[in-house]
């Protein structure tokens, strides 16, 4: 940009690239030593690149720019290549997911409410469940883009600068969408881009942790309804019988940690002077360890729900305790029998007391529907049908539950939305691709002869 706008010479870029073009290799090999007496990375660039070609070009390196639009643009870049590592592994979990579910589909089992059998679902309504909201965590990402896909460089220290600049040029460049707006708000709030990601990330391990709290409880052998694979498990170091579900755990462990990470950032944007402050630069160590704990989790989640076997006769062995099926016979009583849904619900309460075992019996309804003065001719079959799982199943139709045509237009929904996130992720790669093509262009205009 400074060559194009005629600030320094084709010489000038030409030394100037091809010096950092060495300091990059030299970085690869691990070669490249940072001397801590000088005062940061920046200088240490600076001072190598002048020690080996002068300071006749170099010096005009840090030209138009400051230590804080530098390091703003390369956390921008780093956050942004994040992003789409984050949602393109949320994408290949949810598409696991999606798979497992339509699967697992017709797998009828409890569905839970204080930690206690409730009603009927299906292992596959379950699992669309997760799919749900991991589907807005990667909208949480991508809205990462919406908010800070701007392009900070020629702020400076925050007050802009009198070389005349190009920062449309740059945008396209480093693939921003556009440059941001004010140069001295985004000096100021250097914690924002990262604490929005980071929010993200919080969110999304909230929903691996619920995930990982529901695996290893249905892995427990009170539930048994799920076995996990060898590979996603640990053994004791004294009691050979154990199979522990550290991985799944881990999840959890990590969750917290990131939480006190989102804590440390917010903690970091609170009460800042108008301006640049050195204490923002401690929003990279909040930001990076909160990547690296956490972006392996989703493919370990993933690689979970793909081996892990799944125990039909088990997950239906409990459709047919604690009275699972009373709230399906309440609904039907008062929609087929034409009693108001008070009724319906006092009278299957007192048939609940007065039954024995773990369903309503018939005489038991018939005794609290006469004390409650509610007179219907319901059969005995029909008690019994409306308390079977299955036939709960198919008579459950709302439009997310787990009935099968609900089930069917939900993972259609799902997988498109899924398609959508990865059309997404493609325009993202291309208009990266887009800009490396147009730097690759100027750089080879510099090093013409023309």
């Amino acid at each position: 940009m400074l060559y194009e706008q005629k600030i320094i010479n084709k010489t000038d870029a030409q030394v100037i690239l091809k010096g950092l073009q060495k300091i990059e290799v030299l970085i690869k090999d691990g070669t490249f030593s940072l001397d801590p007496n000088k005062e940061d990375v920046h200088t240490n660039i600076e001072s190598w690149l002048i020690e080996q070609h002068g300071i006749e070009h170099i010096g005009k390196l840090h030209t138009a720019r400051s230590r804080n639009d530098q390091s703003n643009v390369d956390t921008r870049l780093y956050i942004r290549d994040k992003t789409l590592e984050f949602i393109q592994s949320i994408c290949t979990l949810n598409s696991s997911l999606i798979n497992q579910a339509e699967k697992y589909k017709d797998y009828v089992m409890p569905g839970f409410t204080h930690h206690q059998h409730a009603m009927m679902t299906t292992f596959g309504h379950i699992l669309l469940a997760f799919t749900s909201m991991l589907v807005r965590d990667t909208e949480r990402f991508t809205h990462w883009y919406t908010l800070h896909n701007c392009n900070p460089l020629g702020s400076a220290a925050g007050y802009g600068t009198t070389f005349p600049i190009d920062q449309q040029l740059t945008t396209k460049l480093l693939g921003f969408d556009k440059p941001d707006i004010n140069s001295l708000d985004q000096i100021t709030n250097r914690w924002e881009p990262e604490i929005d990601l980071v929010f993200a990330i919080n969110v999304l391990m909230n929903h691996l942790s619920l995930i990982a709290q529901t695996f290893i409880l249905f892995a427990t052998p009170q539930f048994g309804m799920i076995t996990l694979a060898d590979e996603y498990s640990t053994g004791s170091s004294i009691m050979p019988q154990k199979k522990n579900p550290d991985p799944l755990e881990v999840v959890k462990g990590k969750t917290a940690y990131i939480s006190g990470l989102l804590q440390t950032l917010l903690s970091l944007g609170k009460a800042n002077f108008i301006g640049y402050n050195r204490d923002s630069q401690w929003s990279k160590y909040a930001l990076i360890d909160a990547v690296e704990e956490t972006l392996p989790a989703i493919k370990v989640m993933q690689e979970v729900i793909e081996t892990l076997k799944v125990h039909k006769k088990n997950m239906e062995k409990w459709c047919y305790k604690g009275f699972i099926g009373a709230p399906t016979l309440m609904e039907q009583i008062a929609s087929k029998h034409h009693v108001t849904f008070r009724k319906s619900k006092m009278s299957v309460e007192k048939a609940v007391k007065y039954s024995t075992g773990d369903k309503v019996t018939y005489d038991a309804l018939k005794k609290a529907l006469k004390e409650e003065e509610t007179n219907i001719s319901i059969t005995k079959e029909e008690v019994e049908q409306y308390q079977d799982p299955y036939i709960i199943i198919e008579l459950t139709k709302s439009f997310g539950g787990p009935g099968k045509q609900a089930i069917e237009q939900s993972s259609k929904l799902l997988k498109k939305n899924t398609n959508e996130q990865c059309a997404w992720l493609d325009k993202k790669t291309k208009q990266k691709q887009e800009a490396l093509q147009l730097l690759e262009k100027i750089v080879t205009k510099i090093y013409s002869n023309s």
